[in-house]
């Protein structure tokens, strides 16, 4: 009987051992309480470490609560609620956030094939989704497969020759079978080349066509900057910000043109305009860009040839490649029009730099050195100390206040701090407003085209002036380009062209580093200026 009563003991008591921290009963009665506190308690009658972040946990907050009884699971609900989880591990307990479910994501998967009027499959086929960031190409069977983040949208068709088609898609979708359309328009588009003109069906260069339309209403003086971002892998970087531009360097295959490593602008193609080629890109005299004065309005197309068809006429010239400007001319039984486009438009500074004066300085010294001191032995007192003055920093070398943060005894470098004690260190100049200013474009065009059926005629006058957001400097340009085709007899064509540009830069009166190095502690004396001759 004794050898049952033993064993029944242990049994019980192994039971009791085994019980898990989250079934743990608890008694708990807080009115206003602090969240600390009740935390407190709840260790105290489990024998729980809790652990959380003063950051997530609002430990400021007061807790009412009164439960008899109850598991600490049920407590730890009714105190943190539904934007915290915890965790047991072993004898702690982990409270963090909440992570939000995020809603299942759903995805479909894409397939089909692309064919021409023929039913022949078509490679290289450009297969993008309408609003989502995913394409991909067909492959030599025409065939596509995607996979999306979406069920259902617009599959959007692009090849060099043909129509753009769009097809819908859903989950029901099965297998898509597309037909694309042949433009024709587009391939028997004319495109000038170096010898002359030809048709996009009949093209076998590597030619870019950038219309004059896409390059109307944009306030640049320069042709360079309108091509940014419009011709694919044509890198283009402008050398100066000046008003009018500072020339760029510009080299049409990206990083892999010749000379790219030794100069980048070694690298500039060579520029033709109606015909003529500019051998000078920058002006030896003014560093004003060459192509700035031509007005950008006035552009019909430009042509950007870049393989071995560039040098049919121009040889060496074109090592780099060729980009042919048109301008605009009227044409034969076109009704006269007459067009008028005025835009200004205006830049300004985003923020200026902050002005540190003399005592703003000093304090910011001050701070910096405090941080830097090591705490002493106080013999006295028997225990650390920092150094308050001057002279008990002299006494205990131990750390230093000096500007130079030399750890031995100086009182020299507390004239840095004097310093600005003077009302001469105190002054606050702030030199930027001196230099800088709202910088602003105006941009002027007057356009007149016609023609019959034996003459053509164009006209067009252009304004642009732009002030620089450094005070003083300037570009402005009038400029005249006027166009007459005349056929006086069958096969023979008589073209008179007067292209005239008046253009003028001013540098202005200083420079940007000039606004830096100018010290805030140097007065402005009123008056009017004078400049040297």
């Amino acid at each position: 009987m004794k050898l049952t009563f033993l064993m029944m003991c242990v049994f019980v008591f192994s039971l009791s051992a085994r019980v898990r921290a989250q079934d743990q009963m608890v008694t708990l009665k807080v009115e206003g309480a602090p969240f600390t506190k009740v935390i407190s308690e709840l260790k105290r009658q489990t024998q729980l470490d809790f652990f959380y972040s003063f950051n997530e946990v609002d430990v400021n907050q007061t807790i009412s609560l009164n439960v008899k009884n109850v598991k600490i699971d049920e407590v730890l609900k009714r105190l943190l609620g539904s934007k915290f989880t915890w965790e047991y591990i072993d004898r702690m307990v982990i409270i963090k956030p909440a992570s939000l479910d995020s809603p299942e994501k759903k995805s479909l998967r894409v397939k089909g094939f692309v064919y021409d009027m023929q039913r022949i499959p078509i490679p290289g086929v450009t297969v993008k989704v309408a609003g989502v960031s995913l394409g991909t190409a067909t492959d030599a069977r025409g065939w596509f497969a995607m996979d999306l983040p979406v069920t259902s949208g617009m599959l959007e068709f692009s090849f060099v020759g043909f129509k753009k088609k769009t097809v819908a898609f859903n989950a029901q979708s099965d297998t898509l079978r597309v037909v694309m359309e042949e433009d024709v328009q587009a391939l028997d588009e004319a495109v000038v080349v170096a010898y002359g003109t030809t048709t996009r069906r009949e093209m076998t260069g590597a030619i870019s066509t950038v219309k004059g339309e896409d390059l109307e209403g944009i306030p640049s003086p320069n042709i360079a900057t309108l091509l940014q971002g419009r011709v694919a892998g044509m890198d283009i970087t402008n050398i100066s910000g000046a008003p009018g531009g500072g020339g760029a360097a510009i080299t049409i295959r990206g990083y892999n043109s010749l000379d790219i490593e030794l100069e980048r602008r070694f690298s500039n193609p060579l520029w033709v305009v109606d015909g003529v080629p500019l051998n000078s890109f920058t002006s030896p005299i003014t560093g004003t860009n060459l192509l700035s004065d031509i007005n950008p309005d006035m552009i019909e197309s430009i042509e950007v040839l870049k393989d071995a068809s560039s040098a049919a006429i121009y040889g060496s010239r074109a090592a780099n490649g060729v980009i042919i400007v048109t301008t605009k001319k009227g044409r034969q039984n076109q009704k006269s029009s007459l067009s008028v486009n005025v835009s200004q438009s205006w830049s300004v500074l985003p923020e200026l730099p902050t002005i540190m004066v003399g005592c703003y300085e000093r304090d910011f010294r001050l701070k910096a050195l405090r941080n830097e001191l090591i705490a002493y032995l106080d013999m006295e007192n028997l225990r650390y100390k920092y150094p308050e003055t001057w002279e008990e920093n002299y006494l205990h070398p131990g750390g230093t206040m000096d500007a130079l943060m030399h750890p031995v005894p100086s009182t020299s470098n507390g004239l840095f701090f004097q310093d600005s004690l003077n009302d001469f260190y105190n002054n606050a100049t702030n030199f930027f407003p001196m230099y800088y200013h709202k910088g602003k474009v105006t941009n002027a065009n007057i356009q007149s085209y016609g023609g019959s059926e034996k003459i053509a005629y164009s006209l067009g006058l252009g304004y642009y002036d732009e002030s620089g957001i450094l005070k003083g400097s300037g570009f402005n340009r009038i400029d005249l380009n006027s166009s007459m085709n005349i056929m006086p007899v069958d096969k023979l064509t008589v073209d008179l062209r007067l292209n005239a540009s008046l253009a003028n830069r001013k540098q202005g009166y200083g420079s940007f580093s000039s606004s830096f190095q100018s010290s805030p502690m140097i007065g402005v004396v009123p008056g009017d200026p004078y400049y040297l001759s």
